[in-house]
């Protein structure tokens, strides 16, 4: 890759390349769609991917939203993306969270909506759409709630107490988080994004709030809605998910992940992990098994376009050995997706006593503004330029 820097590196600066040649073979290394960016196309105060010589040091790294539950690694370098939403970095912040659902896609079964505190992938939800992005926040201060002006002054009037707008989220996710929803409105959503039904009653919302409170800080793997019983940075250990037997060597392919149900063993290569339940394994988002796009997006041969004939020399990029900190990350997600089958069946009693209650109906409330209705503004100012992100 002409762009990234070498072993032998010392920082080149940004020049012009004049070898007719040593464009064509960078174009090939760069997706150049008939739409979208080019390695010419300008972006911001950048200088164009085809103007770098080599050696150019490459902009910072940071997580990224790629799949639910599955946080990447991507260049803070909108040059490298069709299109880098800019409204989306424009918001981040340790405050925000990215409520992800889709308003086209078919929803199949799991969860309604999944979190992440990065920018997400347009594909995150799920590997076939789900590209719609909710954020909390409309900007990264935290102080412009992406929710309608006047909407959490009236639940409080219904509720007596002051409702913030992490609590209408918690809400909100306690609802519609879980597939007993998914199921219960299964025919609405053929043809509907997703509706929260908001109840009248106070004791209904704040227990709800309570549940999702402990969702949305086992999704955002305890860096968001932390708390006494919710240690920052943390998800809740269990003895009896534990490595039976290191990886040594990475999987191939997905050939090599197996699941053995009388043991509960999840089989990584030549690694064992125990303590495995059904349920996690077979742990679905709108038909997009957990389990197996995270473990297979950590192959040597890769899934999707990177495992295909047509793989452009940049998919073809895979690691050769198998990191030692997937074996942490491993652990916490099995640890995450756990607890969260341990919680549906709450979070279904919920849905019930909520629909079996009185209900706040969209008269009682107000309308959102067309303001309201589109993404800030943006600068578009590069992202690295901002102090947003860190190495």
């Amino acid at each position: 890759l002409s762009i990234l820097p070498d072993s032998n590196s010392s920082g080149i600066k940004p020049g012009p390349v004049h070898s007719s040649i040593d464009h064509d073979e960078r174009a090939t290394k760069y997706v150049t769609a008939k739409t979208g960016r080019t390695i010419d196309t300008k972006v911001g105060t950048y200088p164009t991917l085809a103007s770098l010589n080599p050696g150019t040091e490459p902009e910072p790294t940071t997580r990224m939203g790629w799949r639910s539950f599955d946080r990447q690694w991507t260049f803070t370098d909108p040059r490298l993306a069709k299109t880098e939403s800019p409204a989306l970095w424009q918001s981040l912040s340790e405050q925000q969270i990215f409520l992800v659902s889709p308003w086209t896609a078919r929803i199949s079964d799991g969860p309604a909506a999944t979190v992440t505190t990065h920018v997400p992938d347009k594909h995150y939800f799920n590997n076939r759409g789900g590209k719609d992005v909710v954020p909390l926040y409309r900007d990264a201060a935290a102080t412009e709630p992406n929710i309608t002006h006047g909407l959490l002054d009236a639940l409080a009037g219904t509720y007596g107490d002051t409702v913030s707008p992490e609590d209408f989220l918690a809400y909100c996710y306690a609802v519609i988080a879980h597939p007993a929803y998914t199921t219960v409105f299964a025919e609405p959503l053929e043809a509907s994004p997703v509706r929260v039904p908001i109840t009248s009653e106070p004791a209904l919302f704040w227990r709800a709030v309570d549940v999702g409170r402990d969702l949305l800080w086992l999704h955002t793997y305890g860096s968001r809605y932390t708390g006494p019983t919710r240690p920052a940075h943390n998800v809740p250990r269990r003895d009896d998910l534990v490595w039976l037997e290191p990886v040594t060597k990475i999987p191939g392919t997905t050939k090599d992940l197996s699941y053995n149900e009388d043991a509960r063993q999840l089989h990584v290569g030549d690694g064992i992990v125990s303590g495995v339940t059904p349920q996690v394994r077979e742990f679905s988002v709108s038909g997009m098994n957990i389990i197996d796009k995270w473990l297979g997006a950590r192959t040597a041969k890769g899934i999707g376009k990177a495992s295909q004939k047509t793989a452009t020399p940049l998919d073809k990029i895979r690691p050769t050995e198998w990191e030692d900190e997937w074996n942490d990350e491993l652990l916490d997600l099995l640890r995450v997706l756990t607890a969260t089958t341990n919680t549906y069946p709450e979070q279904a009693e919920l849905l019930d006593d909520i629909l079996a209650a009185n209900q706040i109906t969209v008269t009682d409330l107000p309308t959102p503004t067309d303001t309201e209705r589109h993404a800030p503004k943006t600068n578009r100012t590069p992202p690295a330029a901002k102090g947003l992100f860190e190495p």
